[in-house]
């Protein structure tokens, strides 16, 4: 009797094992299947969702944003070089810190739908501070979404003019970064743009305290 509860014992516990160590691969098969669809479906979503003409689809974007970006330089030139919008305005090196600045920019839908922005002259009144918000975060990052193309070190200095070589020769040391200088090549200025700017470069110099 004892031995029969014995078997009985063994037979009850191994069955459940040989099972679950088959499960084991299997299980892990499945949910790596399952994260690499889930994380291939969101950098597909990322990825459209960062190009120009998704950037269109709004109707601020398509009608006062697309004239003055096809006019600039960084839409055409004679290097034939192109900068898209997410070029200018998005991550590159950080995954997570592009998904949480996408996360963010959604929110640019609520002004779109709440008709803030949907006749010239309201884009007009709101470009001055629309113009700040931009060029306040790159004072802050370091203009790091430039940086992605342009940087001092692959510079041809001696290229440039003398004014031009001084001052980027200079920048580093003297606490400018891009948007210092470089605020109104893509976007139409807004009317008290230099002020704007020198307010800006005070607040970060701490002149303003």
């Amino acid at each position: 009797m004892l031995k029969h509860n014995q078997d009985s014992k063994s037979g009850l516990w191994h069955k459940p094992a040989r099972k679950l160590l088959l499960g084991i691969p299997l299980g892990g098969f499945i949910a790596f299947s399952l994260g690499a669809a889930a994380l291939g479906s969101m950098n597909f979503v990322l990825h459209k969702t960062s190009s120009t003409e998704f950037c269109y689809t709004c109707h601020s974007h398509d009608a006062f944003i697309r004239p003055e970006y096809e006019a600039s330089s960084h839409f055409a030139n004679a290097a034939g070089v192109r900068a898209d919008c997410a070029d200018c305005h998005l991550p590159h090196d950080n995954w997570f810190d592009l998904v949480w600045t996408k996360a963010v920019v959604s929110l640019d839908i609520i002004p779109e739908v709440m008709g803030k922005l949907d006749t010239a002259e309201k884009y007009e009144t709101h470009r001055a501070e629309m113009a700040e918000s931009v060029w306040r975060q790159f004072k802050q990052n370091d203009s790091k979404f430039c940086r992605s193309c342009h940087t001092i070190a692959a510079m041809d200095l001696e290229a440039q003019g003398r004014t031009t070589a001084r001052r980027h020769s200079q920048a580093e040391t003297r606490g400018e970064t891009c948007i210092d200088c470089h605020y109104g090549i893509v976007h139409k200025e807004p009317e008290n743009a230099e002020e704007i700017m020198d307010a800006i470069a005070a607040e970060f110099s701490g002149e303003d305290n």
